[in-house]
This record gives structure tokens, sequence and C-alpha cells, in this order.
């Protein structure tokens, strides 16, 4: 059973999470967007040499920080550098390199590792915003501290931005690049199936499930 950590009791159960005040998604930018998970829900934060805690959490993909919700609703994150993974509503997100990955597993310890990034368009204020017609509750908001630059989301202004998602491959705690060299090293006693896979004409996937499926013929 893991240990329940209150919020609120993060730094007196000794966890040096150095917890600010942050702001939520602003009204021009869908919270499906803005964030890795459809909404704040229950969740396990694994620390490196520590205790799970257990939280209403999200992931802002903006600036790839975890995000708390406290007793009164007020949106917190953290700099712990110690998070190995997040799972939010069975949902598991690996964290590698300082980037949250949402898994797919195929079988056993190996699947695929999604990277969704949200970038914020600087110096454009007219543009195409980010390819998505879904539309977000107004919430109440303040400042946006990404690439770099700090945004004053109460300024009146809407700012363009894009979203990418990239497919990777995962085993264990380590993220691989989606490419051959990757699934000749991660499947090493399959190198010859692999290769023969590839010379049969077989181009490497595009999509989440043709990617799984991949995986699965050469995971035990």
């Amino acid at each position: 059973m893991f240990k329940r950590i209150a919020l609120l009791l993060l730094l007196a159960a000794g966890l040096p999470w150095a917890l600010q005040a942050q702001s939520s998604a602003p009204k021009w930018m869908p919270d499906s967007v803005y964030y890795l998970m459809p909404r704040f829900s229950q969740g396990y934060v694994f620390l490196r040499g520590k205790m799970p805690a257990q939280g209403k959490m999200n992931i802002c993909a903006v600036d790839n920080t975890l995000r708390f919700l406290d007793d009164k609703g007020a949106e917190l994150s953290s700099g712990e550098d110690n998070i190995l993974k997040v799972v939010i509503d069975n949902v598991t997100f690996l964290r590698y390199d300082d980037v949250f990955y949402r898994l797919y597993p195929a079988k056993a310890d190996v699947g695929v590792a999604l990277c969704r990034k949200v970038r914020i368009i600087r110096d454009q204020k007219e543009a195409a915003y980010g390819g998505t017609s879904q539309t977000s509750s107004v919430k109440e908001y303040s400042t946006l501290y990404a690439d770099g630059v700090t945004y004053n989301l109460n300024d009146g202004k809407e700012y363009p931005f894009e979203v990418t998602e990239t497919l990777y491959l995962y085993k264990g705690d380590t993220v691989f690049p989606l490419t051959k060299k990757s699934l000749r090293k991660i499947f090493a006693s399959r190198k010859a199936d692999v290769d023969a896979w590839f010379q049969a004409g077989h181009s490497l996937p595009r999509t989440i499930e043709q990617t799984q499926e991949m995986l699965s013929q050469w995971a035990e």
C-alpha cells in the first residue's frame, strides 16, 4: 500500500519540493493542449529513493512540470528533479531527460513513448492556432514562464502556438528514438529478426498502434 501524503505536508515529509503557485491554462489555449491529461485526477508520483506521493495532479505540456491542486483548488508545481514516473488515472508517464513521455506498452517493459510538445510562438500576435477546435473553460491566470520567456497572460493578448507529437520507444526506464538502430539495441537477441523485417520491405510505423504491433512480435 502506497503511503498517502497530503499535498500540504510534502515538505514536512522530507520531500525537497519547491512548491510554487502556477497559472492554469489561459483561455486561448485548450486544457487538452496545455495539459497532458484531459483533467486533474488522482495519481501517484514516484520519486527516486523516496516513498510515492499521492494527490490530484496533471502535467503541463508547455513547460513539462508536474502540477498539483491543493485543498482550495489552487494549482501548484514542483521543482523536484528526482521524479521517475507519474501515474494518473492508470496512465503512466515516464520522466526521461526532464521530459514526460506517455507510455503505451507493447509487452513486458517495452513499448511506445509519446512525447507531446507545445511551443508558444514568440513575436507573433496573429497566426493559425495549434491545430485543435476544442474549447476550454475560462480560468484565473496570471503568468507563464516558458522557453526562457515570461508571458503575462493577463495582458489581453493571444499567443499562437504549435503542437507536435513524436513517437519514441522505451525499455524499462530508458527512452530511445524510433529507429532501426534502436530496435536492434532494444532487441539485442533478435537482431536477425529485426533486420529480416526491414529487408522484407517494412518501414518504420507512424502510429502508436502500428508501433505496438511491430514491437510485440519481438518482445518476450
